[in-house]
């Protein structure tokens, strides 16, 4: 799947380097503020495309002596990057908006800006979709909220050049506004989503539920009497299992073993599920 992953992040970073391109172009020709603005935000596309692409390569690699439990907090630390780019993005848009309402500068009226905009939205929404389907990948659902965000912001800048060819320039500058605006909002919930993985968040509910749903299976088969002091956190990408579970007193060693085994590899099958410690307990 990490290679999957890789791949696809190299694809978006080539299309995100396509789209930057047609789009400052048409932004500088043009003088669309709210086209320059999503030109800024494909730049920013493409800085996100190579932290992906870095840190799948990097969150591939199994554990070594210095990372001896893995290396998956790099996806979640590449997605927060985002996060910080977008932020940078949405200043810098709101910067041009601000300088565009004080010089007064009226933009060039012509279709040429739609048609590239609206490639934008059919490039962006295969790329949604396509990203959408690795919900293990922090990074990649970093990028396909990233997509989503261009599709909304190429749609606001379309409504901009609309405006500029039926004369209303100004509403370009709150088509940039608003697309700042959005862009922030986009940032904050891919920081708040990823900064919890890095701190070591508790799973959701569901997860947690399969969890303990997973330890009473094995109370129904008499195999363990009870489990307690169970604990779940997110360390990256990954879940890390701690749990005590109480065996009878005078289980031998080698059982006790294999139900410890059993019970790790049982758990392991939960979506996203790594490292499993069990402490078995006498009664």
């Amino acid at each position: 799947m990490k290679s999957s992953v890789a791949r696809i992040a190299l694809i978006f970073l080539v299309l995100n380097l396509i789209l930057f391109a047609a789009k400052i172009w048409v932004g500088l020709v043009f003088g669309s503020l709210a086209v320059l603005s999503d030109s800024f935000n494909s730049l920013v596309d493409v800085a996100t495309a190579i932290f992906v692409f870095i840190a799948v390569k990097v969150g591939s690699r199994p554990a070594d002596a210095e990372h001896q439990f893995g290396h998956s907090r790099a996806e979640p630390l590449a997605a927060f990057t985002v996060a910080v780019l977008t932020f940078v993005l949405a200043f810098e848009v709101v910067r041009q908006a601000l300088g565009r309402i004080f010089s007064g500068a009226i933009p060039e009226v012509s279709f040429v800006p739609l048609v590239v905009l609206g490639g934008v939205i059919l490039v962006k929404l295969g790329m949604f979709f396509v990203a959408r389907r690795f919900r293990e990948s922090p990074a990649l659902v970093a990028l396909a909220a990233d997509a989503k965000m261009d599709v909304v912001i190429s749609a606001v800048a379309i409504g901009g050049v609309f405006a500029i060819n039926f004369g209303f320039p100004q509403f370009d500058i709150f088509a940039a506004l608003a697309i700042a605006g959005w862009i922030a909002w986009i940032g904050f919930t891919i920081a708040r989503e990823n900064l919890a993985k890095l701190m070591g968040r508790c799973p959701d509910k569901k997860t947690v539920a399969k969890i303990r749903a997973e330890l009473d299976e094995f109370k129904k088969q008499k195999l363990i009497l009870d489990f307690r002091n169970l604990r779940a956190q997110f360390v990256g990408s990954e879940i890390q299992i701690a749990v005590a579970v109480v065996a009878v007193r005078d289980l031998p060693l080698e059982k006790a073993h294999s139900l410890e085994e059993a019970i790790q590899k049982k758990l392991r099958k939960i979506k996203n599920v790594g490292e499993v410690a069990v402490h078995i307990e006498p009664n």
